[in-house]
């Protein structure tokens, strides 16, 4: 570190991509970032929360359609290893969007993570395949996620959304209700809420999240869906519940004030018992086949509060002030842990990062 603390570690966060139209109707993009599919503060596809990578996106756009490929090198689930190359593992995902009708939107994702040996699966590059069947077609090695979203907007000042996804299923034990372990999927739910109280600008949404243990992990601890030790998706991983408030006002055309409120609880793992919290663990270490349920294993609570106020001094270049309010209770009570993060900062045609995990 060259700040010279003890307990953390410094980092560069560097992103850039170059792209253009090769036809009237798509759009290539090649560069080093991250993505974020919904329309939710979280999302169970792919979210902005892990550190980036490298990339190439096509982007479709046909009448109401609108169909996104991502080809990405990611990084294995490695520790602190000096100056060596890292392993890489690689993922494919691809979105189509639908304007159903007036007002109605429906999506459909799929993404595959998968390693080998330095080299990128070729089948998994054809954008309009679906990947399930490809996998399956060369041995089922890697882990394919499926998932659907939707949104719609009413009355003119709301707008409802959400999102499942899939990662494995067998019907005849969702029907037993036997908590099988591989009975992996999670779901969002969330509205939002336009000129609350018919106050202009001032804008509320709140969020659902809950996740099974054990969704997005793979019995190789590989092929999970992560990055640089990182989730892909949710940062909480899996095995847990969560619920999200935010405030949004803009009083004048270049201030910007958010309330944010979080409630957030989990199942941790303790020593070598794996609960399914920890998608970088390979699943085939889990406690139990059967009896899962979520927040099994340590539970623990976090509660978080932040205030922040932006102005915009010139376009893109804001100025921040920020405050952050953070609890985390566990069963295992030293685990417990508080912390009241203030601070400021100014960023340059820069989106925020919120830190709430």
């Amino acid at each position: 570190s060259i700040f010279n603390i003890d307990n953390g570690v410094d980092f560069l966060l560097a992103n850039a991509y170059v792209g253009t139209n090769i036809s009237k109707h798509v759009q290539i993009e090649l560069g080093h970032g991250r993505h974020f599919l919904g329309n939710g503060i979280r999302s169970l596809f792919l979210s902005d929360f892990s550190t980036d990578y490298f990339y190439l996106k096509l982007n479709t756009r046909i009448w109401r359609f609108h169909y996104q490929n991502i080809f990405g090198e990611l990084l294995q689930n490695r520790k602190l290893a000096g100056d060596q190359l890292l392993p890489k593992k690689y993922f494919a995902a691809h979105y189509l969007s639908l304007e159903i009708f007036k007002n109605f939107y429906l999506g459909l994702f799929e993404s595959v993570v998968f390693a080998r040996e330095n080299q990128f699966e070729l089948q998994y590059l054809n954008p309009v395949i679906l990947y399930r069947t490809v996998e399956g077609a060369i041995g089922s090695p890697d882990n394919v996620l499926l998932g659907l979203d939707l949104k719609y907007n009413f009355w003119n000042k709301f707008s409802f959304y959400g999102q499942f996804i899939l990662d494995e299923f067998k019907i005849s034990e969702i029907k037993a209700k036997s908590g099988w372990w591989a009975n992996k999927y999670a779901l969002q739910l969330g509205l939002k809420s336009f000129n609350l109280f018919g106050i202009s600008h001032l804008d509320a949404q709140v969020e659902y999240n809950v996740a099974r243990p054990y969704t997005y992990s793979h019995n190789t601890g590989v092929a999970n869906y992560s990055h640089y030790n990182q989730p892909l998706a949710h940062p909480l991983g899996a095995n847990f519940r969560e619920g999200i408030l935010r405030i949004m006002y803009q009083p004048a055309p270049d201030w910007f004030i958010t309330f944010r409120a979080l409630s957030m609880h989990s199942g941790e793992d303790i020593d070598s018992l794996d609960y399914g919290s920890n998608i970088l663990l390979p699943n085939d270490e889990r406690v139990q086949d059967y009896n899962n349920e979520v927040l099994q294993g340590i539970r623990a609570d976090i509660s978080m509060v932040g205030f922040d106020l932006s102005y915009q001094l010139k376009h893109g270049l804001f100025i921040d002030l920020f405050y952050q309010y953070r609890n985390k209770t566990s069963a295992i009570t030293s685990r417990d842990l508080k912390n009241t993060y203030i601070g400021s900062g100014i960023r340059w045609n820069l989106g925020r990062r919120w830190n709430e995990f």
